[in-house]
């Protein structure tokens, strides 16, 4: 008797550049600013904050990459 094998689907999270969110304390590092400063930055509008479930949340790749965009400075 065999077994049939359960394939799982590929883990997105795993491979950078691919994810849609970034849980609060993957934001805190990609920034390098502390927790209190993220959701600073959720209420000042530069942060988009996405509730995942009842205790659980992230920050859109997109706003957190708009956010260090915006915030480029030119050393020309």
């Amino acid at each position: 008797m065999t077994m049939a094998s359960t394939s799982t689907p590929p883990i997105t999270q795993s491979i950078p550049g691919n994810a849609l969110l970034y849980r609060i304390p993957i934001a805190e590092t990609k920034l390098g600013v502390s927790r209190s400063t993220i959701y600073r930055l959720v209420n000042e509008g530069e942060l988009e904050l996405v509730k995942i479930s009842k205790r659980s949340s992230g920050i859109t790749a997109a706003s957190l990459h708009a956010l260090i965009e915006r915030n480029k400075t030119s050393i020309y």
